[in-house]
């Protein structure tokens, strides 16, 4: 049995380039396009019913391009797991407007999926693509929710009004960085790799510059993509900013309306998350840009480096 409702109405994907090779590492994710850091994990069986696994598995769908009802559909920017949108679904799915207000959840536009069978997370993501390909890879979702209960599994995407509150770039930058290095002192499993706890990263205003440069871009422009409309890569912005790298990577996102919101959603991403915990990057920069006239609103860049 399978379920879609959508009431009304961010994206990221993860690149990283070594000086050292002087080509893109590849995963077994490359024929559909995906490129990242080989990062020599182990692999662990995966916690298959457990509704997280789906979130994580939701995003790594949206992080690979692909086809999707007869068209192209771009990478797309990870989705933050949110306890307020689990809240509302697991009270009141029947209507789940009204429990959204009750959570003070400000949504512009929210999406709900159910599939009724599948045992595990696999099969239920099998169902969705199968079924609602489009709304798993639309852009204007930033959140996701997933309760699991007998055979049925929930998907609840939304969009959150973004508020007034926001910090001063470089302040949420350097949130950014407390959170991942918060991140990187605990070991972690992303998607399928176990990552030891790794040392801390530190502020680089060059890798800052090239985050804020990216961010503005995709925000003025209105895309979303590693790579800009003139062709420049992830690695030759940073050195454009005069970043002498040895080892580089990027995580962007679209959506987010908060520091938290953006590195949960990177956490939840296996392959962003491989980004954050790889233990050879020693720097970082972030930032965002705002532009109501955007699609998305608000663009995020995290840049990674390691000097020579």
């Amino acid at each position: 049995m399978l379920g879609l409702c959508v009431y009304t109405g961010p994206m990221q994907s993860v690149r990283v380039r070594d000086r050292r090779r002087m080509n893109w590492h590849m995963s077994a994710h490359a024929a559909a396009g995906l490129l990242l850091l080989a990062c020599a994990p182990v692999l662990l069986a995966a916690k298959t019913t457990d509704p997280g696994k789906l979130i994580e598995l939701v995003n790594d769908y949206r992080n690979s391009p692909r086809r999707c009802d007869g068209a192209q559909a771009d990478a797309r920017s990870p989705l933050a797991p949110s306890p307020k949108l689990g809240r509302a679904v697991r009270s009141d799915p029947g209507d789940l407007q009204e429990a959204l207000r009750r959570e003070g959840y400000a949504a512009r536009r929210v999406g709900m999926m159910s599939v009724t069978g599948p045992a595990t997370a696999e099969s239920a993501l099998m169902a969705l693509e199968k079924h609602y390909c489009s709304t798993l890879t639309a852009q204007n979702f930033a959140d996701i929710a997933v309760t699991h209960t007998d055979r049925t599994w929930r998907i609840v995407l939304a969009q959150p009004l973004l508020q007034d509150d926001l910090a001063d770039w470089r302040e949420a930058g350097h949130s950014v960085l407390r959170l991942v290095n918060a991140a990187r002192a605990q070991s972690r499993t992303c998607g399928k790799h176990r990552f030891a706890p790794a040392p801390p990263l530190r502020w680089n205003d060059k890798l800052a510059a090239a985050a804020l440069a990216h961010s503005g871009d995709m925000a003025t422009r209105n895309y979303f993509a590693h790579t800009d409309k003139e062709g420049t890569t992830p690695a030759e912005r940073v050195s454009r900013h005069h970043y002498q790298w040895r080892r580089t990577g990027e995580n962007i996102a679209a959506g987010q309306g908060s520091s938290e919101q953006v590195v949960s959603a990177w956490l939840a991403s296996p392959h962003h998350c491989a980004n954050i915990m790889e233990p050879r990057f020693r720097d970082m920069g972030a930032a965002y840009v705002v532009n109501v006239q955007s699609d998305q609103t608000i663009y995020w860049t995290q840049e990674f480096g390691t000097r020579r």
